[in-house]
């Protein structure tokens, strides 16, 4: 995601060479005020048969009615969801009609006016936390059946049901150049060490602790802590308690933002930088790694430095001694169904049309390498495994598959994954940046800052 201060038009504009398909959503754009969730799912059954697609999917044929489903939708790669909608008409008694968000205009400002309209779409595109805050508030209707069939993470699980089929994953990563860095550093005690050397061998910086209110800053910190054995959070969906600064979760927590502190002195003074700012020194050669958005980091490189690209490789954040990522920091969008919609059950059906269809491998193919499937067996699928840039630098996609299981967006870091608002709340207004940045240059000690971003969550509510 992306700081509010960049803005989600004007980044994905910068990024244009890159082709971002999955970012729109991750922008750092504050989420809307309310959050919703639904009831039934307004299907009307219908015996139905399933034929294969030309294009690997599967069309539903025989239907009781059909109808128009209206999706909003404002992702890249037009022609591709355009040519998706034609072949799934020619095969389905439904028709789709997609209105396309005209340039500028953010999809939960248009559902607001469609929601004053009454005139809801049977499927929007959205993140994760957007699709949970409709979800709670009533709006939406459960899709766990399209869930279960398609195999892809259950990113919005509420009261039983789940009611978004994530169709973009973009995991973080960290990414360094391997002819600089040596020894394949993993942990914080080892990126320490070769931080140390770097600085005073190499002439660069070995590391970078952005702070401030970006989310390059609040991400890092929060994977930070994860990674330190810090779960700032105790209960479920409504009850979440922080637990940041209690026993010996504040010790840990203090610990951490301590390695912070040290890290932050043998790298570049990084209030205020955001996602490019740290990708523009590392294509500079002023730093030779760090932990953000990998996979983008390696499309700009490729795009801006070709001949570094072969020097890097993709690896997790660094953990604590003894310490594993039990949870892993991923960006997931995806559809999800708004119950007040028509046609509800040829929304399913188109969800489940184009997930398995070549059209979605070739929408995820434009950017491979930032941009997964949302599913282990999609991982694996040659249409999307083939792409030029996996098989020139296969790592970005182990370390993916590698720890799949603990990938998982902040909202759903509940006591069995269950719903946070007030982790996806803290990401909008980027609270874990900005208590770095009170360590760093507003005169915290760390467990100061420990203290003072517990309290700030607290004010949060749930």
């Amino acid at each position: 995601m992306l700081p509010d201060s960049t803005g989600r038009r004007r980044f994905i504009k910068a990024a244009g060479a890159a082709g971002v398909a999955g970012l729109a959503g991750c922008t750092g754009q504050q989420p809307p005020s309310t959050p919703t969730e639904g009831a039934g799912d307004g299907s009307s059954g219908g015996g139905s048969t399933e034929a294969p697609t030309e294009s690997g999917g599967t069309a539903t044929s025989g239907s009781s009615s059909g109808g128009t489903i209206h999706m909003l939708n404002d992702r890249s790669g037009r022609d591709i969801w355009e040519s998706a909608a034609e072949e799934f008409n020619s095969q389905s008694d439904y028709s789709l009609d997609i209105t396309w968000l005209p340039k500028g205009t953010a999809a939960n400002e248009q559902i607001q006016k469609m929601k004053a309209a009454g005139n809801m779409p049977a499927i929007a595109f959205e993140t994760s936390t957007d699709a949970y805050r409709e979800t709670s508030n009533g709006n939406t209707a459960p899709l766990t059946d399209v869930v279960d069939e398609l195999g892809v993470k259950d990113t919005v699980r509420y009261e039983g049901e789940s009611y978004m089929v994530p169709v973009v994953a973009i995991p973080l990563t960290m990414i360094y150049r391997t002819d600089i860095v040596q020894d394949e550093p993993r942990t914080r005690q080892e990126w320490q060490a070769e931080a140390e050397r770097i600085q005073s061998e190499e002439n660069m910086a070995g590391y970078v602790v952005p702070s401030g209110r970006t989310n390059a800053a609040t991400t890092h910190a929060n994977q930070t802590l994860w990674n330190g054995g810090v779960d700032p959070y105790d209960g479920t969906a409504g009850s979440i308690e922080v637990v940041l600064d209690q026993g010996e979760t504040r010790e840990l927590a203090v610990q951490s933002y301590e390695w912070l502190q040290t890290m932050d002195e043998l790298g570049p003074q990084a209030s205020g930088w955001a996602w490019g700012d740290v990708m523009g020194s590392l294509i500079q050669e002023q730093l030779a790694a760090w932990a953000g958005i990998g996979g983008l980091a390696l499309l700009e490189i490729i795009a801006n430095r070709p001949d570094m690209a072969e020097n890097v490789t993709a690896a997790p954040y660094p953990a604590a001694e003894g310490q594993e990522q039990f949870n892993w920091w991923s960006y997931f969008e995806g559809m999800y169904c708004y119950e007040s919609a028509e046609n509800l059950e040829g929304a399913r059906e188109f969800i489940r049309f184009f997930v398995q269809s070549d059209y979605y491998y070739e929408f995820l193919r434009q950017t491979a390498g930032s941009n997964f499937p949302t599913s282990e067996e999609g991982l694996t699928d040659d249409r999307f495994a083939s792409a030029e840039i996996l098989q020139n630098h296969p790592d970005f996609l182990d370390v993916v598959a590698e720890n799949w299981d603990s990938m998982r967006p902040v909202l759903q870091t509940g006591d069995d994954g269950s719903p946070n608002l007030v982790a996806a709340n803290a990401y909008g207004q980027q609270l874990y940046g900005q208590s770095v940045d009170q360590m760093l240059y507003g005169g915290k000690s760390p467990g100061e800052a420990v203290d003072w971003l517990a309290n700030e969550l607290r004010n949060l509510g749930n």
